[in-house]
């Protein structure tokens, strides 16, 4: 006799096998995901570092004010860039790098609400996630080793306005973070070592972050 429909058994059985091969496929996705989240976090960055050493360039050369944030409006040097060349201040257009990206999309990094650094005035540096360092939907943490220059949910960026300490050399330092030298006009990642959350609204960021000029 001709079988018009599935018994139940074959229709368990199926729904069985979908459910192992998407237990398998969403991990992989996942992953992917995570990947250009990174990739985009980094590759956003490095125009961020360009743009920033192509307006302390054109300030280093001129003699008055200039329109450092290609808007077609003059800005006033002294009010806008700090002593060493680089701007104070980098939102625009309801974006907060959107003084140095200029394409149509969002640049996708957020400035992180802070009192203050070690008593360090915020006007001296500034602090941002994106995508994959989101401090609640970012990269997961790694399994095993945290691969230094990648980032994910505990990790920031720091933008260093102005080392305000032309005679001493500045250091970044905290609780599982490498040690680096900083200066005037660096953005730099800072990578969280371990599973350690970042707390933006603590004084050292519940690191024990600190900014050394000493």
């Amino acid at each position: 006799m001709k079988r018009n429909a599935f018994t139940m058994v074959e229709l368990i059985s199926v729904i069985v096998i979908i459910g192992i091969l998407s237990s398998m496929a969403i991990p992989k996705f996942t992953g992917v995901k995570d990947q250009a989240n990174k990739s985009t976090e980094l590759a956003t960055a490095a125009s961020i570092g360009v743009a920033l050493e192509s307006i302390h360039g054109t300030w280093s050369i001129s003699d008055g004010d200039f329109d450092w944030n290609n808007d077609g409006i003059e800005d006033t040097i002294d009010d806008d860039l700090a002593d060493s060349g680089y701007p104070l201040v980098l939102s625009r257009n309801g974006d907060d790098l959107g003084a140095l990206i200029k394409s149509s999309g969002k640049s996708g990094f957020n400035e992180q609400t802070l009192g203050t650094l070690n008593n360090i005035a915020t006007s001296i540096f500034k602090i941002y996630t994106a995508k994959a360092s989101d401090p609640t939907t970012g990269v997961k943490f790694p399994s095993s080793v945290d691969i230094e220059g990648k980032p994910d949910k505990n990790d920031f960026w720091l933008y260093m306005t102005d080392t305000n300490n032309s005679t001493h050399e500045c250091y970044v330092k905290g609780t599982n973070i490498a040690e680096k030298q900083i200066i005037s006009g660096d953005f730099m990642l800072i990578d969280v070592n371990n599973k350690l959350t970042t707390v933006f609204t603590d004084d050292d960021l519940g690191l024990a972050f600190e900014i050394d000029c000493s």
